[in-house]
């Protein structure tokens, strides 16, 4: 058998000597790369960027990095030292093919691509699309000065127009030049359809105006057009989340039909099981999240729901899914939070839905938390200084070390309204009532004791109330 084994392989070198000594290389070449120089190689798995290798050069100029298999198609993304090219360098591995990438970096940020047509022309039309980003961002400012006159921003909304239409037109040129590549691919879903009414528009301003309900119906209608939901082409590039995002984000927080919209876009791409879950952990991520101008708990509920729905999700993670479902459901957001009676230092009582103040700041913490303590005395600061001026923080010991718990609230000063309580003899059980994912966290109540924001951070409580009129 061994004998037979080796025979072949003997056969094999002598008519397919390819076969044994094919390999993929990306060549990086640049004066400004010294000897001992690295560079980091990145590449998007399902929709994630991840980290690969980091290679070092061996000589002066030029860095090689070698696979013995071909590169799997997708799109990769590649990390000099600053002094060689500042930011991320984006390029494209098609189909799976055995051959050598040289990316030339003949002067500072000027990236060329060595006898590979494909990834120059993407970094052409990288180009374009941040030049007519740009171009309509100036126009857009300009248009929404307050001393922009009428007939002005009538003009402005054509040359901005305009500049779509240029961008539109080189994409449907490349996409029928170059199909069924992910070059192609990219550019359809990077691709928006051009919309009804301008720019200048603010879709967002009132769900039941006549241009926002044209314009999402318009976006439900098309923004998915061209894409192939059983296609695997995009899997390994960092567009369905972001575009999935941006799809969302057109859309008002308040609109009632957005349920359902979301539900369309999981049904689509429910016929891919990898990217169901590449669009759905997008979808999810962008209404579980605090800072986000849409965040709806009722809808991320409901996109785990369906996720528990799908035969292809496993036993396993349909019982993790059930969790976060429990989760969400403790103090959601909109509801009328549980009322805990709690004790001050001198033993008196609070009830949380006794307090009087506009908005409520339970901050959930532990003197022994490193994090605690360095987010403390920023917290003081910011709500003595920038704060809701009608609010009040209930600062909530959550252990049961009384004698600690008392020594830290005596050793420190405290701004006005601002309660220091625990909860004495765990009599309250708060962590069967709030969620609490890690200390510090932060909860905010409006004046009905209602959740505004639930499972928050330092960063996320500031932000909410810098958008938010106190």
């Amino acid at each position: 058998m061994r004998i037979f084994q080796f025979i072949i392989i003997i056969v094999l070198a002598i008519v397919f000597p390819s076969i044994l000594n094919a390999q993929s290389s990306i060549i990086v070449e640049s004066e400004q790369l010294n000897k001992g120089s690295k560079c980091v190689f990145y590449r998007s798995v399902n929709g994630a960027l991840t980290k690969g290798d980091t290679i070092a050069a061996k000589t002066q100029g030029r860095l090689e990095l070698v696979s013995k298999t071909p590169f799997l198609q997708g799109q990769y993304f590649l990390e000099t030292p600053k002094e060689v090219h500042d930011g991320l360098i984006e390029f494209l591995i098609e189909k799976n093919k055995s051959d050598e990438i040289t990316i030339s970096l003949e002067s500072y940020n000027t990236v060329l691509f060595k006898d590979n047509p494909i990834n120059g022309i993407y970094s052409a039309y990288l180009g374009s699309v941040r030049n007519t980003e740009d171009q309509i961002q100036k126009l857009y400012s300009k248009g929404t000065a307050a001393n922009t006159s009428a007939a002005e921003i009538e003009k402005i909304k054509g040359q901005i127009k305009e500049s779509q239409k240029k961008l539109h037109d080189l994409e449907n040129s490349l996409i029928n030049r170059y199909p069924d590549t992910l070059l192609s691919a990219i550019i359809t879903a990077n691709s928006l359809p051009s919309m009804p009414g301008s720019i200048l528009d603010n879709y967002r301003i009132d769900p039941s105006a006549a241009i926002y309900k044209e314009t999402t119906q318009f976006l439900r209608d098309n923004y998915w057009k061209g894409i192939d939901f059983k296609n695997d082409v995009l899997l390994n590039t960092v567009l369905l989340p972001s575009k999935t995002k941006k799809y969302i984000s057109f859309f008002d927080k308040n609109d009632p039909e957005l349920i359902i919209t979301v539900k369309e876009l999981l049904d689509k791409s429910a016929v891919n099981p990898v990217m169901y879950q590449i669009m759905s952990d997008a979808l999810y991520d962008s209404f579980n999240a605090t800072a986000y101008h849409n965040n709806n708990e009722n809808i991320a509920i409901s996109i785990l729901k369906n996720a528990k729905e799908q035969t292809f999700v496993p036993d396993w993670k349909k019982q993790s899914i059930e969790q976060q479902i429990l989760i969400h459901e403790k103090n959601k957001v909109g509801t009328k939070a549980a009322n805990l009676v709690l004790k001050d230092t001198e033993d008196v009582k609070y009830a949380l839905h006794d307090l009087k103040s506009k908005y409520t700041i339970l901050f959930f913490y532990d003197p022994e938390c490193s994090h605690c303590t360095e987010i403390m005395p920023k917290m003081k600061g910011w709500f003595y200084t920038d704060g809701p001026k009608d609010g009040e923080v209930a600062a909530i010991y959550i252990s049961q070390n009384e004698q600690e718990w008392k020594e830290y609230v005596k050793e420190n000063t405290y701004p006005p309204k601002w309660l220091n309580l625990w909860d004495k003899n765990g009599e309250n059980k708060i962590q069967q009532k709030y969620w609490i994912q890690s200390l510090p966290t932060i909860y905010v109540l409006d004046e009905n004791k209602n959740v505004v924001l639930k499972n928050s951070d330092f960063k996320e409580l500031v932000n909410y109330f810098s958008r938010n009129k106190k």
